[in-house]
C-alpha cells in the first residue's frame, strides 16, 4: 500500500476544519492532533471527533518536530496530522513535508484559514496592503527594535502591520496587548523617529474564529489600559487607509469615520526626521568650538558647515542616504578638532 502523509488545516475555532478535511480524516488508518502553538477552544478535541467519527491521538511539540514516528507510518499507510489554521504557515511542519517527499512518500496539504487572512477579513482591511507582518514574544518586549523598525518600513509605504501575539500553550504564557503596546511607546522613546505617538489608531483582535471573538479600535493611550481576556491576540497598526477602508472599519468597530486614522498620513523617512536635529546640534556645537579654536581651524570649520548645508540641500531633493552621509562627514570633522585638546566639543 501506498503511504501518505495529509496535512490537515482546522481553520481557526473549534468548527474551522473544510469538508475536504473532515474525508481525509474519516479515510486516514492513523489520526494526530497537535495545538501547542496555539491556545484553542476547549471542545475543539471533542468537536473534531464528533465530526469525523474518529479519535485523535494529541501529540506535543517534541512529538511533532522529531517527526520519526509519522514518517515511519506514513511509508505505508495513510496519516493524518491536523493543526490549527493552515499547516504550512509554521516552519515545522513545512520541514516534515520535506522530510516525507525525501523518502518518497506522498504528501498533502489542506489548507484553512488563518489569522493573516482572517485580520484583513474580520478588521476590513484589504489584505494586499498588508506589509511585513511579525510574531511578538516575550523576549521581545523590553527592546521591540525590530517591531519598530518594521513598523517604520510599512507605514513609508502606506502599508499595514500585523503583529501577532506570541501564546506559549503548554507554558500557558505569551505576550498580552498592553504589554506590546507599552514596549512599542518605549521603542519611539529609544529610537525616536516619530513612527508612534499615544494617539497612533490600532486595531486588538483576539480570539479570531472563535465563539467568543472580539474586535477592539483606538488610540494607543486608550488600547494599553484596556483587558482582552483569553488568548490568543493579534494588533493591526493600520497604514494609508483607502475611503473604503475607513468605512468599512468604523461600520465593524462602531466608529465614527473621523474617528479612524490614517497612520502613514504624516510618516517622514528616518532622515527627513534626523537631519534636522542633527544640524541644529552640530550649528550650536560649531559656533562654541569657533570661539575656542582660533582662526587657525577656520578651514575645517568651514568645510564642517558646507558639509551641513550639503546635507540639507541633499534633504531637501529627496537624496536621504547622501544627506545622512553629508551630515557625517560633518560631525566627524568637528569630532576631529576636539582632539587637537585646544576645544571640548560640547555636542
Amino acid at each position: 500500500m501506498m503511504g501518505r502523509l495529509t496535512f490537515v488545516g482546522l481553520g481557526l475555532g473549534a468548527r474551522g476544519i473544510s469538508l475536504e478535511g473532515v474525508v481525509a480524516v474519516k479515510e486516514a488508518d492513523s489520526c494526530y492532533l497537535e495545538y501547542y502553538t496555539t491556545p484553542h477552544e476547549p471542545t475543539l478535541l471533542k468537536e473534531l471527533e464528533n465530526e469525523t467519527g474518529r479519535v485523535m491521538t494529541v501529540v506535543d511539540r517534541e512529538f511533532v518536530e522529531d517527526g520519526r514516528e509519522i514518517l515511519k507510518e506514513a511509508r505505508g499507510s495513510r496519516v493524518v496530522l491536523a493543526v490549527p489554521g493552515d499547516p504550512m504557515i509554521a516552519t515545522t511542519h513545512n520541514e516534515l513535508r520535506v522530510r516525507a517527499i525525501g523518502q518518497k512518500t506522498e504528501t498533502a496539504v489542506i489548507h484553512a484559514a488563518t489569522i493573516p487572512s482572517s485580520a484583513a477579513s474580520a478588521s476590513g482591511l484589504h489584505y494586499y496592503k498588508f506589509g511585513r507582518m511579525m510574531t511578538i514574544t516575550r523576549e521581545t518586549l523590553d527592546s521591540m527594535q525590530q517591531a519598530y523598525h518594521t513598523l517604520q518600513t510599512n507605514l513609508l509605504q502606506g502599508l499595514h502591520t500585523l503583529l501577532l501575539l506570541e501564546f506559549d500553550v503548554e507554558g500557558g504564557e505569551g505576550a498580552a496587548p498592553p504589554a506590546v503596546i507599552g514596549g512599542l511607546l518605549r521603542a519611539e522613546k529609544n529610537f525616536g523617529r516619530e513612527v508612534l505617538t499615544e494617539e497612533t489608531f490600532a486595531l486588538v483582535l483576539s480570539r479570531l474564529g472563535r465563539q467568543d471573538s472580539e474586535l477592539r479600535a483606538g488610540y494607543l493611550k486608550d488600547l494599553r489600559n484596556s483587558e482582552y481576556g483569553e488568548k490568543p491576540h493579534c494588533i493591526v497598526i493600520p497604514g494609508g487607509l483607502h475611503f473604503t477602508e475607513v468605512e468599512a472599519v468604523a461600520a465593524i468597530f462602531g466608529l465614527g469615520e473621523g474617528e479612524v486614522r490614517d497612520n502613514s498620513r504624516n510618516m517622514k523617512g528616518t532622515a527627513e526626521v534626523l537631519i534636522p536635529r542633527y544640524a541644529a546640534k552640530t550649528r550650536r556645537a560649531l559656533n562654541s568650538a569657533r570661539e575656542r579654536l582660533g582662526r587657525d581651524y577656520d578651514t575645517l570649520l568651514e568645510n564642517v558647515e558646507l558639509y551641513t548645508k550639503d546635507a540639507e540641500g541633499f534633504l531637501a531633493r529627496g537624496e536621504h542616504e547622501l544627506a545622512m552621509l553629508s551630515m557625517g562627514y560633518a560631525e566627524g570633522l568637528l569630532d576631529s578638532a576636539g582632539f587637537t585638546g585646544r576645544a571640548k566639543i560640547d555636542w
